[in-house]
């Protein structure tokens, strides 16, 4: 004989309900958090790549001792000639210094297009040219990573600094 009931098992509707509820206010919380995560990763990933190939570039330069460029190119062989890079790029030697992926340049690299949610734009020029010391002589120039629907400081920035220099800045969406 039995004095003590038999121990309950499992839960009871209220018991599940509230742990239902506490789990929907928590996932309702996280989740934009790590969507804005997400997002972030990919504008590092993409900047990350583009000054990885204007650094490239440069190296290339001072160890070939010649000119060599980066142009927005949205067929990865010849330069575009606009100031839209969201189609692809290329590095490629440029003895001759004019911007341009001519005939006899050697293509170093391509890089593809950006993902549609992103531009990249630059603001004077569609190529940066290092010469054979490391420097832009053709000036320093500008680029603008956005993400579609950017809100508040989440573009990206890109500076090549006349000295050839590639630095990086977090801005406020335009």
């Amino acid at each position: 004989m039995h004095l003590f009931p038999k121990a309950q098992r499992g839960f009871t509707l209220i018991e599940l309900m509230i742990g239902i509820t506490v789990f929907g206010i928590l996932l309702a919380v996280a989740v934009p958090s790590f969507l804005e995560t997400v997002r972030n990763n990919r504008i590092r990933g993409e900047n990350n790549q583009f000054i990885g190939a204007l650094n490239l570039a440069r190296s290339e330069a001072l160890k070939r001792g010649s000119s060599v460029s980066v142009c927005a190119s949205a067929d990865s062989l010849t330069c575009s000639g606009v100031t839209n890079w969201t189609t692809g790029y290329i590095i490629f030697d440029d003895p001759n210094g004019n911007g341009s992926a001519d005939v006899a340049d050697t293509v170093l690299q391509t890089f593809g297009a950006a993902p549609p949610e992103f531009t990249l734009t630059a603001t004077n020029r569609s190529f940066v040219r290092f010469g054979p010391s490391g420097m832009a002589p053709a000036g320093a120039e500008i680029f603008d990573l956005v993400r579609t629907g950017c809100t508040g400081m989440h573009a990206r920035r890109i500076n090549v600094s006349l000295v050839g220099r590639v630095a990086t800045s977090t801005v406020v969406c335009p």
